[in-house]
């Protein structure tokens, strides 16, 4: 079946409450009779409970275990008493089975099952925030200050910096470009809302360098890396030869000729391992899980592997033999997350967690396209990746992004793999059904069902001129969602252009993710540089 995450239902239900209204000095168990909750709300169209003004309201401002974002939109938490809803003009049936927070984002039962990535409340901005490992929303009322960090301490280099900060009228600090800084965006704990506001959550711990004096330098004793990321024309680190990024705006990735020059914010880590960063392109704040081996050559090549729909990188780098590949021939692997899309396109036909694809092919204004240039420029500069050696894969939705990827980033992708993705000329890619039997598409070219569409290249069209990065495929020919057909159109296309294309069909086989793909992929990749 489709790579996709498996969604779990977590609800619980408060017979008669929607949300809890806390009595000053009453404790967690305590029996008393709830007053009524302040406000009246109704349902908008994902069920969530909303006042007057549109904001969220499970809870309200200043109550006890009651967590409001930067959008004023109000989370129960754990222990949170509940309160007689409002029933002056609001129907308390429906009201009497609301969610109480437990911590983690709830399906309510009527709308899409939260998977850890915000999703579009269909009543105001699409929330395009994806975050990863963040089970729990801080308390409100117990963050960590800046305060208490400890300005002399040398602390652990997570690939960002502290930030200078100065308290707003509420207390709350806040960087040069007004963003509340609690902690710092890409360490551990640190939960960064879709305002890229930034909260310490409990078992935080500092991780980021003080930040540097004005106008502080190399010392003349070697390249000074500050976390900020900097353009000295001569090579990813700073040797204090160039100017340096101030923090208080997107980056320029500057250096070398061929070094990419996307804005973006945000950084790696230098660490080995896997871990999970954040990168903010195109005013989206992406998460991308990164996995360093710890033996690998001065310049290591770089993967960027692509899961399917509703997956998410965490999701391709355990399925597809990713780790193993970076283990055994000292590559890193970069696995990001695609965003929610609040309808269909061509291979989906509503709303999910996809890669933008088709119609907007244009690396400069499709999103994933941008991001994807982003995590080449900053693996470059903080892991030395080797410019000539950078892969993509993907399996499914992911495969078809990752041949969008090579196609139009010709000058940045060396190679590229595909498991059940292809190419679709069909109007969707539902439209063609066909499953065969076989190991070659000669073979199942003449069987019953054979498809022959002739519409617009979808992801997006292949390059028919410049560079011509080779393509390995991979496909069951029983696959019931991605049919065989379109690797096959893809295999044709490319050869018929001159492209150098390896193809591997499962006779028999479904809609899988082989566990060795990435590693059966590389022993193809490998043998192709950018030049």
């Amino acid at each position: 079946m489709r790579s996709r995450v498996l969604l779990w239902l977590m609800a619980g239900l408060l017979g008669g409450a929607l949300a809890a209204c806390s009595d000053s000095g009453a404790g967690d168990t305590d029996l008393q009779e709830a007053r009524v909750c302040p406000e009246r709300v109704t349902r908008d169209a994902r069920n969530q409970p909303r006042n007057a003004l549109g904001q969220i309201r499970y809870c309200w401002p200043g109550e006890a275990r009651c967590y409001c974002d930067s959008d004023n939109d109000c989370y129960a938490q754990a222990g949170y008493r509940p309160c007689t809803p409002n029933t002056s003009s609001v129907d308390a049936g429906r009201d009497a089975g609301a969610p109480v927070d437990t911590g983690n984002r709830i399906d309510t039962g009527n709308g899409p099952v939260d998977t850890g990535n915000r999703v579009d409340t269909g009543n105001g901005p699409v929330d395009t925030g994806n975050r990863v490992d963040v089970p729990v929303a801080l308390d409100a009322g117990n963050p960590v200050r800046d305060a208490g960090f400890d300005s002399g301490a040398v602390s652990p280099d997570a690939g960002c910096v502290r930030e200078p900060t100065t308290p707003d009228r509420n207390g709350d600090p806040r960087n040069a470009d007004g963003h509340i800084r609690y902690c710092w965006p890409g360490e551990l704990r640190c939960f960064c809302d879709r305002d890229n506001d930034c909260y310490a959550e409990a078992g935080y711990v500092p991780m980021c360098g003080a930040a540097p004096d004005a106008g502080a330098r190399d010392t003349g004793n070697g390249p000074v890396d500050t976390g900020n990321r900097v353009d000295t024309g001569n090579g990813p680190v700073d040797t204090g030869n160039g100017p340096v990024d101030t923090g208080n705006g997107p980056v320029d990735a500057g250096g070398p000729p061929g070094v990419d020059t996307i804005a973006y914010s945000g950084s790696f880590a230098v660490r080995t391992g896997r871990f999970t960063a954040t990168l903010t392109v195109a005013g989206l704040s992406r998460q991308v899980v990164l996995y360093v081996p710890t033996t690998r050559p001065t310049n290591p090549a770089l993967v960027l592997a692509f899961h399917g729909t509703n997956g998410s990188g965490d999701v391709m780098l355990d399925e597809s033999g990713a780790v193993t590949l970076a283990n055994s021939q000292g590559v890193i692997v970069a696995a990001p997350t695609s965003r929610y899309m609040s309808r269909g396109d061509w291979d989906h036909a509503t709303e999910e967690t996809y890669w933008e694809t088709y119609p907007n092919v244009s690396p400069t204004a499709n999103a994933d396209l941008m991001l994807t240039r982003a995590i080449i420029a900053e693996a470059q500069r903080r892991y030395n990746v080797d410019a000539d050696r950078v892969y993509a894969i993907g399996h499914s939705n992911g495969a078809f992004f990752a041949t969008l990827a090579a196609m139009t980033l010709s000058d940045r992708i060396a190679a590229f793999a595909n498991s059940s993705g292809g190419l679709v000329q069909c109007n969707t890619t539902q439209s063609c059904r066909f499953e065969g039997t076989g190991s070659t598409c000669a073979q199942l070219r003449g069987q019953s069902g054979w498809c022959n569409c002739t519409g617009a290249e979808k992801p997006g069209p292949i390059a028919t001129s410049g560079r011509r990065p080779p393509g390995y495929f991979a496909h069951g020919t029983q696959d019931p969602l991605v049919s065989v057909y379109y690797t096959c159109a893809l295999e044709a296309r490319m050869q018929s252009l001159g492209y150098t294309v390896s193809t591997v069909l499962r006779s028999g086989d479904g809609h899988v993710l082989p566990s060795r793909f990435a590693t059966d992929a590389w022993g193809f990749l490998s043998r192709y540089r950018r030049q």
